[in-house]
């Protein structure tokens, strides 16, 4: 059990190496995706802009046909002043002209406000045109870079992956179904060292008679507590300095 101990030690090494990449590799895609969500906010929100100042362009227009219909009734009343007969439809006349004038100097001011608003929503249109090029720009430089880097990534799970089958090929698999299990709800950490009688992955106080079974390492112990596979941290140390001796 004690070399099954070990090669478990190297799986989980390789997979929270994995689990880096991986983590990694979501990162990069998750900036990339939130930066092109923004961007396609600015683009919708640009078109709608767009759509507006469409709708309030054809209002003035509209606006300036009636204003000549209204300026031609003016004159045509004023014309009309001249020719009356009676005084009654003189002042009859005379009310419409005042109306006219009013709607006159309405709509102008209408076309002036709608002037200014079209103003500043071109302006705003071409801002946000500027500012949509430059992050288009911007979030393609950017996809360059992380093609390379997600390629590095992907090669490096490639070679982890590799890594992992043959690690997994020198573990029982019932050994390697209680590993699966406990990583799948411990955020991958399925082994913990036993150091100074407490559990490293919960810190709690281990019972004697468990410490002492970790230390013999001849049977699969787990802790009491948060359920993951115990191994003794002497047998760690012993491990990194026989590696580290092979390597001198």
């Amino acid at each position: 059990m004690r070399e099954q101990l070990a090669k478990l030690r190297e799986l989980q090494e390789i997979d929270l190496q994995k689990d880096e990449f991986e983590t990694a590799k979501k990162e990069l895609q998750g900036h990339l995706d939130e930066n092109k969500g923004f961007l396609q906010k600015l683009v919708d929100d640009l078109e709608t802009q767009k759509s507006e100042l469409d709708e309030i362009k054809a209002l003035r227009s509209q606006k300036q046909t009636d204003l000549r219909d209204i300026q031609e009734q003016h004159s045509k009343r004023r014309k009309r002043l001249t020719q009356v007969g009676s005084t009654k439809e003189y002042n009859a006349v005379e009310k419409e002209i005042e109306v006219l004038k009013k709607s006159v100097e309405q709509t102008e001011e209408e076309l002036l406000h709608l002037a200014e608003v079209i103003e500043a929503t071109q302006a705003s249109t071409s801002e946000k045109e500027e500012k949509i090029n430059q992050l288009r720009e911007s979030i393609e430089a950017e996809e360059t870079a992380s093609h390379t880097q997600m390629k590095e990534i992907m090669k490096g799970i490639e070679t982890l992956q590799k890594r992992e089958d043959d690690a997994r090929d020198t573990v029982s698999k019932r050994v390697l179904y209680k590993y699966d299990f406990i990583r799948s709800r411990r955020d991958g950490q399925a082994l913990v060292a036993a150091k100074d009688g407490h559990c490293e992955g919960c810190f709690m106080a281990l019972p004697a008679q468990l410490y002492i079974e970790v230390q013999r390492g001849e049977a699969l112990v787990t802790c009491p507590s948060c359920q993951r596979i115990l191994y003794f941290w002497e047998d760690e140390a012993d491990n990194q300095a026989e590696q580290a001796a092979a390597e001198a």
